[in-house]
């Protein structure tokens, strides 16, 4: 199962961005075995590296404090129900590759959007020595030349959702209707490389959505949320997948449970709970919320990345976060032979 961002695709790429590959079976060489992240109470509306001169210690240091909108919002505490008013979505993650095409189509779409992102994911190029084979111009103008294009004014909230002062202080000034939530560490590949990527995958994804859920209930307690899950959650039983629940007869009794969950990896587990947390609150608070198992996302194009180079989206075509689509077209394009990964059965 694939979902399609775009069916057709042109790229100019700069000679700097030449495609290199590594062979799988080289493994990941030279990556820095330790990866802490801490929250930074400082005003700095920026993501920090700071590495030590060994290379093999890295810390994270992001900010909680959001950005305040350039402009004022009227009746900014009456009711949202309103349905002469834009519905207002917030888009946890929305620097990144799901969540900056979502974020663009639904301003352009009438909405009021507002992205919330700790801009990690850009960290993780550097740490790792890898970068995006399409050049992705920072949050900043990107948004500059949206707004620009269209006229239309995307909110931005810098911070790490794992801090729940600064989402709570998100929710309450965006005062959202609707959440989508991508704002996740996405590679199973990263998560299986050591000890503190595997905590750091289930720390960000289980907590960070955890605190979302709270500040659903305390905020805005009509709030639906949509929440990234994977289709990995299920692994690869010998029968059909159904959708979410599987009817049982045991023993003369019969009931409908939740579709058993074989994970395959520390972030497919994080998945795995996070649907658990979420099946609980929504029987447990009634919280409104949508979990999506999806497969596989490819393309970089759509009717609002293709506006402006500047809005391009990333293509990332690594072992570690790129898709085996997006390498196999990569490297069918330069004559690369075809890196197969596991058997090749899928």
């Amino acid at each position: 199962m694939a979902h399609l961002l775009s069916t057709s695709c042109s790229l100019n790429i700069p000679s700097c961005r030449k495609p290199s590959f590594q062979q799988l079976n080289q493994g990941l060489i030279g990556l820095p075995t330790s990866f802490t992240v801490k929250t930074s109470k400082s005003p700095i509306q920026t993501v920090i590296l700071s590495a030590q001169r060994s290379q093999r210690c890295h810390t994270v240091y992001a900010t909680a404090t959001p950005f305040t909108p350039t402009q004022s919002r009227s009746g900014l505490h009456q009711s949202s129900n309103d349905p002469s008013k834009a519905k207002r979505v917030m888009i946890i993650g929305g620097d990144g590759y799901c969540g900056w095409a979502t974020a663009l189509h639904l301003s352009n779409k009438g909405y009021e959007v507002a992205i919330v992102d700790s801009l990690i994911r850009r960290l993780f190029d550097h740490q790792l020595g890898l970068d995006s084979l399409t050049p992705i111009a920072s949050i900043h103008d990107r948004l500059r030349c949206w707004k620009s294009l269209t006229g239309k004014n995307i909110e931005l909230y810098i911070g790490d959702i794992c801090d729940f002062e600064f989402l709570s202080e998100s929710f309450k000034s965006f005062e959202p209707d609707a959440v989508v939530h991508f704002g996740e560490q996405r590679s199973a590949p990263y998560s299986m490389i050591d000890r503190s990527r595997a905590v750091f995958t289930q720390h960000n994804n289980v907590i960070g959505t955890l605190n979302v859920l709270f500040a659903m209930k305390e905020f805005r307690q009509e709030c639906h949320l949509v929440k990234l899950g994977t289709m990995g959650e299920y692994g690869t039983p010998n029968i059909d997948i159904e959708e979410g629940y599987i009817t049982i007869n045991h023993n003369g009794r019969t009931d409908t449970l939740p579709y058993p969950k074989q994970a395959s990896s520390f972030y497919h587990l994080s998945k795995v709970h996070d649907s658990h947390n979420i099946a609980f609150t929504c029987k447990a608070w009634g919280i409104r919320a949508t979990d999506l198992n999806q497969g596989v996302v490819y393309g970089v194009r759509t009717d609002e990345t293709a506006m402006h180079e500047e809005l391009c989206n990333r293509l990332d075509y690594d072992g570690v976060f790129g898709t085996a689509l997006n390498r196999f077209c990569v490297q069918a394009a330069v004559g690369h032979p075809l890196t197969v990964y596991g058997k090749g059965g899928q």
